[in-house]
């Protein structure tokens, strides 16, 4: 069990996006922002407790070295003590709407300031499973949220999901491919070999398993779709695992996570408009298919993300800018960028449609109004089958209905008119309305 004691720069330390406390989280500011939102009245608490006594000397931070940045270390245990250095070094970490807590943090900052702890003590731990061992024998008791805050019984779940091998993942994503008669018979050949623990890390990933096609209750894997169509997802999964060049700093963050779902292929993607009901992959058996359309599989609400295009959307576009437009959209927070989100949106929405007319060479009358240009390019895609006029009843009502969340004229107000304010919730929307429309037009480009 290789550990040492070092002294670290708390600005080389990373607050952990994967912490047992909640889901996992994309980026640093967000994992703050969920940390202040859970804890509160416990942050400000022990805040002033760490100007008044300091850390305390008997419990120090548990770190292992961050595989994606060289001398730059993740926090296992400790992240809310890491978390009040931060916010006491730079309380504008705290969102306007915790008006109190960041006051006081302000506060506080003013004192912290003529004695900062810039380096304290750790325990590094150059296996984090090494570490886990003396992580949950510490979390004992609470102290009004002085001490050590207690895990509830969901935050022990996560843990020992992800950890234990407790309701494991990757054991029960095994065992499904192990059985299924229509699986590659030279990849179930090879299954032992499949490093469980990053099978675990991307199952454990929320927008993975959305990509996959499946969920998680009550530690269970269960999905609504054939198994045919999670195979598909899985076959590449499994795949990549076992390249003899698969490396674990690939899929190790969040953000490597999301680069990795944009590796996938159309054709790697689950069909999840079609449900056969909900059923669990290890102990139960798949509904039968009738063969009759079914119904449609319900997506997660929009008040679910924080972002317009969800993380685990795939969408493969071949424009470099227009591309990292899209990205950014996966990533610009909407808790604290809705005004410049909407324009990014309407941005994205109108040069996805010049590079589909600039491909096929439609034109319009003038004006070429965005209106009018969205409508041509959904006739288009209509008359070509590439979409279906079901498909494109949420773009026509777009054109036709000047009220709705999908109008062109709420995209454009978002632009040019000072007196209206985007609201997250119908940026969400509007994106739901518009998602397979915009994927089938750069299915095509």
């Amino acid at each position: 069990m290789g550990y040492q004691n070092k002294t670290i720069e708390v600005s080389n330390l990373s607050i952990n996006t994967e912490n047992s406390r909640f889901e996992m989280v994309s980026n640093q500011r967000e994992a703050i922002s969920i940390m202040v939102e859970n804890q509160m009245g416990k942050l400000e608490k022990l805040g002033y407790d760490i100007i008044v006594n300091g850390l305390n000397p008997s419990d120090i931070v548990i770190v292992t070295p961050n595989p994606s940045e060289k001398g730059k270390y993740i926090v296992l245990e400790g992240n809310r003590r890491v978390t009040i250095l931060k916010l006491l070094n730079n309380p504008n970490l705290i969102n306007e709407k915790h008006k109190s807590i960041l006051n006081k943090f302000k506060k506080f900052s003013e004192t912290y300031k003529h004695n900062p702890l810039d380096k304290i003590p750790c325990v590094v731990f150059k296996d984090e499973d090494d570490a886990y061992k003396w992580i949950k024998l510490k979390h004992t008791g609470e102290n009004e949220g002085v001490g050590t805050v207690t895990w509830d019984a969901q935050q022990k779940r996560r843990f020992e999901e992800r950890y234990e091998g407790k309701s494991n993942y990757a054991l029960q994503i095994i065992e499904f491919l192990k059985k299924d008669e229509d699986f590659d018979p030279t990849l179930k050949a090879i299954l032992p070999n499949v490093p469980s623990s990053s099978l675990q890390r991307l199952i454990g990933d929320p927008d993975i398993r959305n990509v996959v096609g499946v969920d998680v209750q009550e530690g269970k894997i269960t999905t609504q779709l054939p198994p045919n169509e999670i195979r598909k997802p899985l076959t590449k999964i499994i795949k990549d695992l076992t390249r003899k060049d698969f490396k674990v700093k690939e899929i190790y963050s969040k953000s490597d996570r999301l680069n990795y779902i944009e590796t996938f292929k159309t054709s790697e993607l689950p069909d999840t408009s079609e449900s056969i009901g909900e059923w669990d992959i290890i102990t139960s058996t798949p509904p039968k298919q009738t063969g009759k359309k079914g119904k449609k599989r319900s997506k997660h609400l929009s008040t679910d993300r924080n972002v317009i295009i969800p993380k685990s959307c795939v969408i493969h576009i071949s424009q470099p800018r227009i591309n990292k437009i899209y990205r950014e959209l996966k990533d610009m927070d909407l808790r604290y960028f809705e005004n410049g989100a909407a324009i990014l949106f309407r941005v994205f929405i109108e040069l996805s449609i010049d590079s589909y007319m600039e491909k096929y060479g439609l034109a319009i009358k003038q004006p070429e109004t965005l209106a009018k240009k969205v409508d041509a390019v959904s006739k288009d895609l209509i008359k070509n089958k590439t979409i279906t006029k079901h498909q494109a009843k949420p773009i026509n009502t777009a054109v036709s209905n000047p009220n709705s969340i999908l109008s062109i004229n709420t995209f454009n107000a978002y632009v040019h008119n000072k007196y209206f304010s985007p609201i997250p919730k119908d940026l969400k929307t509007a994106w739901e309305g518009f998602e397979t429309f915009i994927t089938k037009l750069w299915e095509t480009i």
